[in-house]
């Protein structure tokens, strides 16, 4: 591990700002897509046996004139439940959608690991084995994605993750809304009350 004190500015703005469920992307580094998160103990890099799980659930969600398109990805390290993070991509948004549309390549990508105090930035191999392309299902679900701002995205997103009381139970809550072993998609619509 390294510490803080050597990271550019705006990763160590980062590290301060991270919440203990949350992964945040930060782009391509060494061609590799990189999420950030921020971990609560030194001893599960320095143990130099950390694993990753990853899973995506793609969602659009219609309501009113609009569909809405979001993805959910979720990191769980070591296979604990209190060590699961997730990303939120609108798919609407083009940075974020590249970003996700990297990521969803499912063959390698990176993990920029952060304490209070230190970091790592360690790469891993997803290890997929499926019979469909996940990059397939976000362009359909982008595509299927109306003109909607940005504040909607936020909303339906934090809407999603409070049906959980846990990051536990969202990974869970997520699998019913968008299957593992059915391509990661799901669709709902909710009715204006």
């Amino acid at each position: 591990m390294n510490t803080n004190e050597d990271l550019p500015e705006n990763l160590k703005g980062l590290t301060e700002v991270l919440s203990g469920e949350q992964a945040m992307p930060i782009g391509m580094i060494s061609g590799l897509p990189f999420l950030a998160v921020k971990i609560p103990e030194e001893e599960i890099v320095s143990e130099g046996a950390l694993s990753c799980e990853l899973k995506a659930s793609i969602l659009n969600i219609d309501y009113q004139d609009e569909t809405v398109g979001l993805c959910f990805v979720q990191l769980r390290l070591n296979g604990q439940d209190h060590l699961i993070y997730t990303a939120t991509y609108d798919l609407n948004n083009p940075k974020q959608y590249a970003d996700c549309y990297e990521l969803l390549n499912m063959k390698k990508y990176g993990l920029f690991l952060a304490t209070d105090e230190t970091h790592d930035f360690l790469a891993f191999d997803s290890d997929f084995k499926a019979d469909f392309d996940p990059r397939s299902v976000v362009a359909y679900a982008q595509k299927e994605s109306s003109d909607y701002g940005a504040e909607l995205s936020i909303e339906f997103a934090y809407g999603i993750r409070s049906q959980a009381d846990s990051a536990r139970n969202f990974w869970d809550y997520l699998d019913l809304l968008g299957p593992y072993d059915k391509e990661w998609y799901g669709r709902m619509k909710i009715n204006k009350e």
